[in-house]
């Protein structure tokens, strides 16, 4: 077995069709998939994405969420905005020919992936073969096979909106492809090609400014070229870096590192005393970060649980004294200094722990807020590091002959399949990803959220009752679970009251939104389902409770809010008359008919007002119009009130 082994690592010509089968036999099980969470943002709800081709100047012009929120203002709620429209304009070219074929999107995902493990295979094999001659392609096969197998890289592949990290990895690997084929050539044009797919690879996601400095501390660490040769090619890359941060600066202004955000969605560094929410201390923010860089070696070693959401407050703060951040901080020094003791009897080493630490420090929230705790997403880039430095490992083991290597391969890439396949699966809708991972993340106030509002989505149209009642109890409960961890999640409380206006427990409903509009008065949403809450109690109260009085005070706070709703204002014409208020029917009745002339309930209603007022000249006059509308209206009364 280990002679089987030794020389397939020495066979080159392999290499190449055992990472492409690799990386379609671990991932073709996502053909199947749907779209899922952030797919709405970057496809099925983006008007930029869906207009195809025609589509990609206002994806150029415009912060990547404005697509998708449509309001200027909504698309700055993450704070500093983004600025990611290279994946955008993939995805509104497949929409021009594919539409909505989710398979196609994936397909192309699993392509992106497939290609970017053998551009990695080819850049670690031509940046190791002057240091480590004889064994570079080996490593760097056994590099890209960890690097493939990894499941904690399934967010980035079985979620379509993970382009833009694959888009980012797969550009920056170009630019040092196109660096080592200057050294070797020295013809201009690499170094233009180098420069071009850097600039885009930042277009694709900012992190990528990480291979700035890679790309250049690679090339000295494994002798490809001179300090000189390596600063050189520094400021040559520089460049885009600095075309890319002009044309950010130009669509969401010179902000590129915002003020920390005061809501804990987007700053997840705070704590809630005294009714209000205060930010952590320093040594609560450093315990905590270094917290979650432990956890992500943990996930680096053994991916599991998974999860997608990393929010408040799944992840627990965490004093700096704490023993697992106080662990963390030591790791991450000493690997510090692994990377300067290192240089050079290890560069290869020290290499791979800079290809780990620099993107993971961008992410971090060390420099930062990134708007979450972690996210397995961010790996995504550093375990390139990993893959290096554990590929490099495991062919010292394979060179020893230890008889069990070979079978712990094996082993090895048999549970990552398993594991990556299974999870897969939990990617194929919404609804399946969001109740898998909730029993991963309980503690997280944003997959509470959305737990509920798939809920509510998916079954506030159900005929069965019995399975109304239990979905809404259910989504009801995850929803006060969220505000509870967050008192002012404002989407929370909108769920909330959606889910009161959907079992007619209006009142409650009214509660939610006006809460809501305490603290945002602005806000659209609360204000039109406070509107309909009215409308609805005022119809429950003056139908159902026999209390037109009442009703009357709620449709005109209704109106107060929405004053030109059609059903609102017959409402009121209806309570008027009930009250045997006929004049003030007649009017609301009137005004129904300058919203919409063409209204044959409008016309009846005044038909049954003008007969209780004993006029029955215009009675008959207001029947005629309402039947001239609707022949059938009179039926459709009589089938209504019973």
């Amino acid at each position: 077995m280990n002679k089987w082994l030794n020389d397939f690592l020495l066979s080159p010509s392999k290499h190449i069709t055992a990472l492409i089968v690799l990386s379609l036999l671990f991932y073709v099980n996502t053909l199947s998939n749907d779209f899922a969470v952030d797919d709405s943002i970057v496809i099925v709800k983006n008007e930029y994405v869906r207009k195809g081709l025609s589509g990609i100047p206002d994806i150029l012009n415009k912060d990547t969420f404005r697509g998708f929120f449509k309001t200027e203002g909504k698309d700055k709620l993450v704070s500093g905005g983004r600025y990611r429209p290279l994946s955008l304009i993939l995805f509104a070219c497949i929409f021009q020919f594919f539409g909505d074929a989710a398979w196609i999107y994936h397909l192309v995902n699993i392509l992106l992936y497939t290609l970017l493990g053998v551009l990695l295979y080819k850049v670690l094999g031509r940046m190791l073969d002057r240091l480590l001659p004889k064994e570079s392609s080996a490593i760097a096969f056994l590099a890209s096979v960890i690097f493939i197998i990894h499941p904690v890289h399934t967010e980035c592949v079985a979620n379509i909106k993970g382009a833009d990290e694959m888009l980012a990895l797969l550009l920056s690997l170009s630019s040092a492809w196109y660096v080592l084929r200057w050294l070797e050539e020295r013809r201009m044009i690499w170094i233009i090609f180098a420069m071009l797919s850097l600039g885009f690879a930042m277009f694709s996601k900012e992190n990528s400014v990480a291979w700035l400095a890679l790309i250049p501390a690679g090339l000295w660490l494994m002798k490809k070229a001179e300090f000189t040769t390596s600063a050189r090619i520094f400021v040559l890359l520089v460049i885009p870096v600095f075309v890319f941060l002009y044309c950010r600066a130009q669509i969401l202004g010179w902000n590129p590192i915002a003020g920390q955000s005061a809501e804990l969605m987007n700053n997840p560094f705070l704590k809630f005393i005294g009714g209000n929410y205060i930010p952590f201390t320093a040594g609560e923010k450093l315990g905590t970060i270094f917290y979650t860089l432990l956890r992500y070696i943990g996930l680096l070693f053994f991916p599991h649980p998974l999860t997608y959401d990393y929010y408040p407050k799944h992840i627990n703060m965490h004093a700096l004294s704490s023993l697992p951040s106080l662990l963390s901080l030591i790791i991450h020094i000493a690997m510090l200094g692994a990377v300067w003791i290192f240089r050079q009897s290890r560069p290869m080493v020290s290499f791979a722990l800079l290809a780990y630490l620099i993107p993971l420090f961008i992410v971090s929230n060390l420099l930062f807020s990134v708007g979450t705790f972690m996210g397995e997403r961010f790996l995504f880039m550093p375990s390139v590091g990993f893959s290096l430095l554990m590929g490099w490992l495991l062919y010292r083991l394979i060179q020893r002959n230890f008889s069990w290597v070979p079978f712990a391969v094996i082993i090895i890439i048999g549970l990552s399949a398993m594991r990556t396949i299974t999870r897969n699966k939990n990617w194929k809708d919404d609804l399946t990803l969001i109740l898998h991972d909730i029993q991963i993340s309980p503690n997280s106030a944003k997959l509470n959220t959305a737990v509920g509002g798939i809920l509510l989505e998916k079954y506030s149209g159900n005929k069965d009752t019995k399975v109304l009642q239990e979905k809404i109890a259910q989504a009801k409960m995850h929803l006060r679970r969220a505000i509870d961890m967050h008192p002012y999640y404002f989407e929370a409380h909108n769920l909330l009251g959606n889910a009161f206006f959907i079992n007619k427990e209006y009142k409650d409903a009214v509660a939610r939104y006006d809460f809501i509009l305490k603290y945002r008065p602005e806000d659209r949403d609360a204000r039109n389902n406070l509107a309909l809450s009215y409308r609805e109690l005022g119809r429950v109260t003056g139908m159902n409770e026999n209390n037109p009085a009442q009703a009357i005070e709620y449709l005109n706070r209704s109106l107060q809010i929405k004053n030109n709703d059609e059903e609102t204002i017959s409402l009121l014409g209806v309570a008027y008359g009930v009250l045997g208020k006929y004049n003030e029917a007649l009017t609301q009745f009137n005004k129904v008919l300058e919203l919409n002339p063409r209204s044959a309930m409008a016309y009846f209603n005044l038909y049954l007002t003008y007969v209780n007022m004993g006029d029955q000249t215009q009675a008959e006059t207001m029947l005629a119009e309402a039947k001239a509308i609707d022949p059938d209206i009179q039926s459709k009364f009589n089938q209504g009130s019973r």
